[in-house]
């Protein structure tokens, strides 16, 4: 559990990083496209912090079956974001 609470903060820090990639898009160009991007990625940072804060506030009572398949679920949007974040700073 704990390392799914670690990819969830990595989660959050990804998330954070595309959100500035994206405010300086949005800046930059005041275009609706870059204002959705930077919508878009706030949802990202705000979906990640409610799934740390979920996995922090139900520890004790999530069966220990669940864990590997929370653990999946938070590499998988690891995952995802720093594909995004890569992708956006090239």
């Amino acid at each position: 559990m704990d390392a799914s609470i670690v990819l969830g903060v990595v989660s959050i820090a990804l998330a954070l990083g595309l959100f500035a990639m994206y405010r300086r898009l949005y800046s930059q160009t005041r275009s609706p496209f870059g204002l959705a991007l930077l919508v878009f990625a706030g949802a990202f940072v705000a979906q990640s912090a409610l799934t740390v804060a979920s996995d922090l506030s139900a520890m004790p009572i999530i069966p220990e079956s669940f864990v590997p398949f929370l653990f999946g679920i938070g590499l998988c949007e690891a995952t995802g974001l720093g594909a995004m974040v890569w992708t956006a700073s090239r």
